[in-house]
C-alpha cells in the first residue's frame, strides 16, 4: 500500500472534484489514484480550511438564496463525499518549525506520519525536497508500471482503513496515561463477551500466555500428561512443557487437520488430564467426539483458539464447547492488535476469577497474593487498537470466506484444497493447499510476487526440543505427510478478484510445466 499527499495547489486544480476540464492533467492522476488499489491519498487537515472557504464562497454564487445554515449543512455533504475517497492526514505534533514555510513543514510532517510522497506540480518543491515530493508525470508512471502487488496479511492497507479510529482509540490512552488495564481493557472484555456470548473474558499478555493461565486455573502439576496434537504452532506443546506437564501427541485428521478424536482414547493413561485440541488455520476441531471422551474420562478440555477467534462450531461459538478457550491477538491473525495480545474465554466462574488474579502475579487485591502467577495483562494500548478494529470484524470474517470460496472453486480440481466441516464456519486464519512439489511451487511463486508461508514445516514430535518424549519419524504419519506437502496462500479480506485470478493463473502454470 502506497500513501499519496496531494498537496493544496493541486486540491485547487480539482476543485471541484467533477471538474476534469479545469486542470486535465491533475484530474487525470487523481483518477488514477483513487482507481488504484494500491494508493491511498491523502489530504492534510490544513487543507480542509481552504477548500471550505472555496465551498462557501461557490455555493454563495451559485445560489445567492440559500441560507447561511443551508451553505454550511451543504458543505458538510461536501466534506463527508470527499472523505470516501480522500484521508485526511494529521499534522503530527513533531512538525518541524525550523522549516520556514509552515505550510511545507505541515505537508512534511504528515507526509512523514503516513510514510508516503507529497504529490505537487511545484519544481521548487521537487527540486529542494526530493525524497518527499514527487511530480504528476513520475506518480502516473510509477502507476501504470507497477506490477501486480499481493501482500500475504495485508496488515498496512487494513490500518490505513482504520486509522480515523485507531487514532482516535490511542489518542484517548495516551491523554490519560492509564496504560495497564483500566477502562480500554474492560471495555475490550466486555465487547469480546458480547460477540461470543462467553460469561467471562480475561485478557492477557499473549496467546502462548492464555494457555499457560489455563492450565494454571486447572491446576496442572508436573507429569500430569496432556493430549494434543503434534501439527501446529510449538506453543501449543511448549507450554504443556512450561508446566512440567507431559505432551502426549495424537495425530490429525487428513481431513481436517485437526487432532484425531478416533484416536484419543489409546492415548489416555490415569496420568491424563486436559485434551487441548487445536483449531487449525481457523476451523474447530470435532468438538462433539472430543467433549464425549473427555467426559468418559472425566478429563477437561482446552481447546487452543490462537488462530480461530470468531469461529464457530454447530452455530455456536467455540468457548461453549470446552472447559477453557484461548485466543491470540498477535498481529497477524484474523483479530490482530499491533503487539503481542490474547484472552482466556470461560463459562466457569471459578475458573474466571483464578485467572483474572493469576494474570496480575495471583494477587486477589494490591499486594495480597492467593496464587503464584505471572505478569500477564493486555497493554492498554492493544486494547484501544483492537476496540478500533472489532466493529468490522465480523464483515472482515466475511470477506475471508469470500476469499477462500474463490480460491476453493477456482483450485479444487488442480489441487487439494481445504475442506471445512458443514458444522463449522472457519474464520480462515490460513488458506493452505497441500501440494506434492512444494518447493517448487513456492519458488515459482516468489519470483511471480506471490508470497507464501508453511504452516508447519515440522512435526512438534520431531523438534530438537522435544526429543526426551523419544518420537521418531513415523510416529505420526499423517501430520508428517502434511509437514511436507503444505502451503499457505495469501489470506486477508482485502485480496481483489483481479488478485486472486493472477494468484491461481500462476499455480495453475506450474501443472503445465
Amino acid at each position: 500500500m502506497k500513501n499519496i499527499l496531494l498537496d493544496l495547489a493541486l486540491i485547487i486544480d480539482l476543485y471541484p472534484l467533477d471538474n476534469s476540464e479545469k486542470a486535465p492533467e491533475s484530474a487525470s492522476v487523481y483518477q488514477a489514484l483513487i482507481q488504484s488499489d494500491d494508493y491511498q491519498v491523502y489530504i492534510t487537515s490544513a487543507s480542509l480550511l481552504e477548500l471550505e472557504s472555496k465551498q462557501i464562497e461557490r455555493l454563495k454564487q451559485v445560489s445567492p438564496l440559500l441560507t447561511i445554515e443551508k451553505i454550511r449543512e451543504k458543505t458538510q455533504v461536501f466534506f463527508k463525499n470527499l472523505c470516501t475517497e480522500i484521508k485526511i492526514a494529521k499534522t503530527p505534533a513533531y512538525i518541524d518549525l525550523e522549516i520556514g514555510d509552515i505550510k511545507i513543514a505541515q505537508m512534511l510532517a504528515a507526509v512523514q506520519a503516513i510514510n508516503g510522497k507529497i504529490l505537487t506540480k511545484n519544481p521548487r518543491y521537487l527540486e529542494q525536497y526530493p525524497n518527499d515530493f514527487i511530480s504528476i508525470d513520475t506518480c502516473l508512471n510509477a502507476i501504470e508500471q507497477a506490477p501486480i502487488s499481493i501482500d500475504f496479511a495485508n496488515l498496512k492497507k487494513q490500518y490505513w482503513a482504520l486509522q480515523p479510529q485507531i487514532e482516535r482509540q490511542i489518542d484517548e490512552v495516551l491523554s490519560n496515561t492509564a496504560f495497564v488495564m483500566g477502562q480500554k481493557v474492560t471495555e475490550l472484555e466486555q465487547t469480546l463477551c458480547d460477540f461470543t456470548n462467553a460469561n467471562h473474558v480475561i485478557s492477557c499478555s499473549s496467546g502462548t500466555d492464555a494457555l499457560l493461565l489455563a492450565m494454571m486455573a486447572m491446576d496442572v502439576e508436573p507429569d500430569d500428561e496432556i493430549i494434543t496434537t503434534p501439527f501446529t504452532f510449538i506453543a501449543t506443546a511448549e507450554t504443556i512443557a512450561l508446566m512440567k506437564a507431559k505432551p502426549v501427541f495424537v495425530d490429525v485428521d487428513p481431513v481436517s487437520y485437526n487432532l484425531n478424536p478416533d484416536l484419543i482414547e489409546a492415548a489416555i493413561t490415569d496420568k491424563t488430564k486436559i485434551i487441548m485440541p487445536v483449531s487449525l488455520y481457523g476451523q474447530p476441531a470435532e468438538m462433539d467426539k472430543i467433549n464425549a471422551i473427555a467426559q468418559k474420562h472425566n478429563l477437561k478440555v482446552i481447546i487452543d483458539g490462537a488462530q480461530s477467534f470468531g469461529a464457530t462450531y454447530k452455530g455456536k461459538q467455540e468457548v461453549h464447547h470446552c472447559d477453557i478457550y484461548t485466543t491470540s491477538f498477535f498481529p497477524a491473525k484474523p483479530l490482530g492488535a499491533y503487539g503481542d495480545g490474547g484472552a482466556v474465554l470461560t463459562q466457569n466462574d471459578g475458573y474466571a476469577k483464578k485467572i483474572a488474579m493469576l494474570r496480575e502475579h495471583g494477587q486477589r487485591k494490591r499486594y495480597h497474593h492467593d496464587y503464584i502467577g505471572m505478569g500477564g495483562r493486555l497493554d492498554a494500548l492493544q486494547a484501544a487498537i483492537l476496540l478500533a478494529k472489532f466493529p468490522t470484524y465480523a464483515s472482515e470474517i466475511k470477506q475471508r470466506q469470500a476469499v477462500a470460496k474463490a480460491y476453493t472453486l477456482a483450485l479444487s480440481k488442480q489441487f487439494k484444497t481445504p475442506d471445512i466441516a458443514s458444522d463449522c464456519q472457519s474464520v480462515w486464519a490460513q488458506y493452505t493447499l497441500r501440494v506434492p512439489n512444494r518447493a517448487a511451487i513456492q519458488a515459482h511463486l516468489q519470483k511471480q510476487g506471490i508470497p507464501t508461508a508453511i504452516h508447519y514445516p515440522m512435526p512438534l514430535h520431531l523438534q530438537a526440543c522435544f526429543q526426551y518424549l523419544n518420537f521418531s519419524e513415523g510416529a505420526f504419519p499423517v501430520a508428517e505427510l502434511l509437514s511436507k506437502e503444505v502451503i499457505s496462500l495469501p489470506m486477508n479480506p482485502f485480496i481483489t478478484p483481479k488478485q486472486i485470478d493472477y494468484i491461481v493463473l500462476t499455480l495453475k502454470e506450474m501443472l503445465t510445466r
